[in-house]
């Protein structure tokens, strides 16, 4: 490989036909005589335009359409094959390398005569960018076929995207991110949407919760709080209506009954006149009533989750549009008074398919306030132009695996510490099982890798017409 010439942050170099090189790799451009070790990668790539190559075509295309024989220099027949098959790489500028340590900028260029081109594999350059990975999750392998390990530390405190068009591989990395996590002993809970989850449980690294089954709540235990705010945010409950709850439940609570829904249902019908407010109050409370996870009582205390420090799997797939969103409301609400009391410890939630059953109203609340005392989410989704702004303004790490629709590339491009060519023209070329990786886990360096196999159970897969048909 040889260097050719720079336009403002693109890099192109000569590649010559036997030389093997991909989208997403990392080259070194090393001139020693200056010291300089320019660190690009390559983005795109295309044939080299040279004079005479056109002219070659067309020659060799009259050819066969003539009796005419030509009788040329064998030399020169086979240096003009050599240079049809040379390319251009195009590579983007990443940073140098300095007494072996990676910095960012560069106030030289190397020298186009003397300099040499070579590729250097992401994993070593990951291990020059960040040091020493004190919490390892072993993601899979670089491009050069050599073991890419990440830092949990580096997800701690950071908000995450894993995206990617169905089948993908993006729930795949969701299960061996939440597995490594269980070997390490971090808390996490998944809100598993399809039950694509399971088998971490049967591998022994977490605890199914099945809502109506071991994980319920009654009135009491939910507090005034909780309750109020998933009938306002998730049933619309009006304020008028809202400020007579409040009062309602002092009332009750002062009397010392035991709350339950149809103790309320019986002070409103008694205490409440007005028509309009007693059928809004009535029927939000009566579709409370009908969710499974409700109950008159007993309650699944959500205190109890993290003292093992392992994970748990919400299972959704068996609720109702409107039960989902209610029983998230209510996990949200009780983590976060229980996060801000110190009752439990900070923890990951994965969010699967989360623009499903999350208001988009609340999105400001989990990501601004939430993540300050201690809920840092990771949300995986194969519609990224349905996540909030917000998000993506906020994002710290992206797996982005492959994406062939320009509106969803260019959703993926908004993402603020990353230039929207490498996105566009990497994710498009991905294969199954391939991600690219931007954000501080990777030091603010994409890096492409084959995400490794599990060893257990990875469910999830779709169900065929043809492997259950009879074929005669």
């Amino acid at each position: 490989m040889k260097l050719y010439r720079k336009d403002g942050d693109i890099i192109e170099i000569v590649a010559f036909p036997e030389e093997k090189v991909f989208k997403g790799d990392y080259l070194i451009i090393e001139d020693l005589n200056h010291n300089i070790n320019l660190l690009v990668q390559v983005i795109d790539m295309s044939y080299i335009d040279s004079p005479g190559v056109l002219e070659e075509l067309i020659r060799e295309g009259l050819l066969k359409y003539s009796d005419v024989e030509i009788y040329e220099n064998i030399e020169y027949n086979r240096a003009t094959k050599l240079i049809r098959d040379t390319k251009i790489l195009k590579c983007v500028i990443r940073g140098a390398i300095n007494d072996g340590e990676v910095v960012r900028f560069i106030n030289n260029l190397p020298s186009r005569v003397s300099s040499k081109v070579r590729k250097i594999p992401s994993s070593e350059l990951m291990e020059l960018a960040s040091g020493k990975v004190n919490y390892p999750i072993i993601i899979g392998e670089d491009l050069m076929g050599k073991r890419i390990a990440i830092d949990a530390s580096k997800l701690d405190g950071s908000l995450t995207l894993i995206t990617g068009m169905k089948g993908s591989g993006k729930s795949h990395l969701a299960k061996l991110i939440a597995s490594s996590f269980s070997k390490l002993s971090i808390p996490y809970i998944v809100l598993d949407i399809n039950e694509e989850y399971l088998g971490l449980e049967e591998a022994g690294y977490a605890t199914v919760l099945k809502p109506g089954e071991n994980l319920f709540f009654d009135m009491e235990y939910l507090g005034r709080e909780t309750v109020l705010d998933t009938m306002v945010n998730v049933l619309n409950l009006p304020g008028v209506s809202a400020n007579l709850f409040n009062e309602l439940w002092n009332i009750i609570s002062r009397r010392g009954v035991k709350l339950t829904i149809d103790i309320f249902i019986e002070y409103v019908e008694r205490f409440v006149k007005n028509m309009m407010v007693k059928d809004a109050l009535i029927s939000r409370l009566m579709i409370l009533k009908s969710c499974r996870f409700i109950h008159k009582n007993g309650y699944t205390k959500l205190e109890d989750f993290f003292k093992d420090n392992i994970g748990y799997v919400i299972t959704l797939r068996d609720l109702s549009s409107l039960e989902r969103k209610i029983l998230v409301e209510i996990l949200l609400k009780k983590f976060s008074t229980l996060l801000e009391k110190n009752i439990i410890p900070p923890f990951f939630l994965f969010a699967e398919e989360a623009h499903m059953y999350i208001r988009d109203t609340f999105w400001e609340d989990i990501i601004t306030r939430m993540r300050h005392f201690g809920l840092f989410i990771i949300f995986i989704t194969n519609q990224p132009d349905s996540i909030d702004h917000l998000i993506f303004r906020q994002l710290d790490n992206i797996f982005m695996f492959r994406f062939l629709n320009d509106r969803d590339l260019e959703s993926l491009s908004r993402v603020s510490n990353i230039d929207s060519n490498t996105v566009k023209s990497i994710v498009k070329d991905l294969r199954r099982g391939q991600v690219l990786i931007v954000g501080n886990v990777v030091d603010l360096f994409p890096v492409v890798a084959s995400i490794k196999s599990l060893n257990f159970n990875v469910r999830g897969e779709t169900k065929k017409i043809l492997n259950y048909a009879k074929i005669r």
